[in-house]
């Protein structure tokens, strides 16, 4: 199915929507509907770019339970010297 809007135009979209603006005034300014613009900024983050910051979330992630386990091996073989730490 092809677009009945320039690519240009949604381009343009896309970096106002990043700038900030708002969807309504985006589409007031580009004299397209403003559903448009709702569709174009859903879908406007390219698959790979969603694929490395989820594979980067899962390797933080896996980061973070590394360090809770250290943390707790430590505290069994260190117990802090009194008990208020």
């Amino acid at each position: 199915m092809s677009s009945p809007h320039p690519q240009g135009l949604r381009t343009r979209a896309e970096q106002l929507l990043r700038a900030g603006h708002p969807v309504k005034e985006v589409a007031r300014q580009l004299g397209i509907p403003v559903q448009t613009v709702y569709r174009w900024r859903r879908s406007g983050a390219p698959a790979s770019d969603l694929a490395r910051a989820r594979a980067r979330i899962d390797e933080l992630e896996r980061e973070v339970l590394l360090c809770r386990d250290v943390i707790a091996t430590m505290r069994q073989l260190m117990p802090p010297k009194d008990g208020t730490r």
